[in-house]
């Protein structure tokens, strides 16, 4: 299995990194939905598995999707070294310590080598954007989650968690257009219901 094959799939593996937290309403069209993979975990777990990278990166994914977070890192580190550059695996293995292991030094650097690979590739945003939300460096967050959204603008949850950051800064005058904006494009969406709620806040907290 080539690097060029394994980003063949880039569209498909981007929208099942960015949906596996159930957080995220972002779902795969039907012609995009990967064919069931061949490769069981127990075949990919017993190596190697360079000619089936693709087959196993999908299954890691997959478990990774039920939670199933020890299985799915065994394998994905294993597609790691033989597609150590390529942006789906560097991300899905980082989201997998984020969520998985909670080693957000490993998750860290994966999410960098992602970009390293990929510059501006948005679920390594979106990892990092989370991960400094979460260590309380909203600033650094922001400037993450405002690149995802220049980068995926169809993606709501990129202006939302923005416009949260802004929020938790203090800076409501900047949220308050980003939100609506989210009410406008997505309105039936989980990040627009997100939304009217920091619309809320911010009225009340406003002059």
């Amino acid at each position: 299995m080539t690097q060029k094959t394994l980003t063949g799939v880039a569209h498909t593996i981007v929208l099942m990194l960015l949906a596996w937290s159930g957080s995220i309403a972002v779902t795969p069209t039907p012609e995009k939905t990967p064919a069931r993979s061949a490769a069981t975990a127990a075949t990919c777990l017993a190596g190697p598995i360079a000619p089936q990278a693709l087959e196993c990166h999908q299954v890691a994914v997959q478990l990774a999707s039920e939670r199933s977070f020890g299985p799915a890192i065994a394998i994905e580190e294993q597609v790691l070294l033989f597609a150590p550059a390529n942006p789906e695996v560097a991300a899905a293995l980082a989201r997998m310590h984020q969520d998985g292991t909670r080693d957000t030094v490993r998750a860290i650097a994966l999410y960098h080598a992602a970009l390293d690979a990929s510059p501006g590739f948005p679920p390594a945003l979106l990892g990092l954007g989370t991960i400094m939300a979460d260590k309380g460096e909203m600033e650094v967050a922001e400037r993450y989650f405002a690149r995802g959204a220049k980068e995926r603008p169809d993606l709501a949850v990129f202006r939302v968690r923005q416009a949260d950051a802004l929020v938790r800064l203090g800076k409501e005058e900047q949220a308050r257009p980003i939100l609506k904006e989210i009410v406008l494009k997505w309105p039936e969406s989980e990040e627009a219901e997100t939304a009217r709620k920091l619309i809320s806040r911010t009225a009340l907290a406003g002059p």
